[in-house]
């Protein structure tokens, strides 16, 4: 299973979010800069990631975004299936194949595909950024400060 660049990009976007102090508002041109992804490619990301409900756009002059819930509400397995079309990923009726209609293939692929989004939903933002030290510093990114409830 290869993931789009589209979803690729979409953790990234989440993952940079995830890392900035609470309620801090980002920016699209921060995150296209910060991984070198083109603004428009970005614009589109933060738009199907705010549609999905995982960030917070706020627009106007002092706006931006942010993550609209906790790391630990963001599961993986949802923001895949979300960002990609995980529905079929082979279409043996579209190809016209004559094996199609003794073929186990699209079954086995099902099969596939439910193992792993199974594996995603064991595991949410939270664990993409459990070592915030490590993450920001690859992001030459401050380091949020831990507030007492967080510890």
């Amino acid at each position: 299973m290869q993931l789009t660049l589209f979803t690729d990009y979409a953790l990234r976007t989440l993952v940079f979010l995830a890392l900035q102090p609470e309620k801090q508002l980002s920016t699209i041109t921060e995150v296209a800069d910060r991984f070198t992804i083109s603004r428009n490619h970005v614009v589109k990301i933060v738009h199907q990631l705010g549609m999905k409900g995982y960030i917070e756009t706020i627009r106007g002059k002092h706006g931006g975004i942010r993550l609209a819930r906790p790391c630990l509400e963001i599961n993986l397995r949802d923001v895949i299936a979300d960002m990609e079309n995980v529905t079929c990923l082979l279409d043996c009726q579209r190809e016209g194949c004559r094996l199609a209609p003794g073929c186990r293939f699209q079954a086995i692929m099902r099969k596939a595909m439910r193992a792993f989004l199974g594996v995603l939903a064991e595991y949410t933002l939270d664990d993409l950024v459990r070592d915030k030290e490590r993450m920001c510093g690859l992001l030459a990114l401050d380091i949020p400060v831990t507030t007492v409830s967080e510890a």
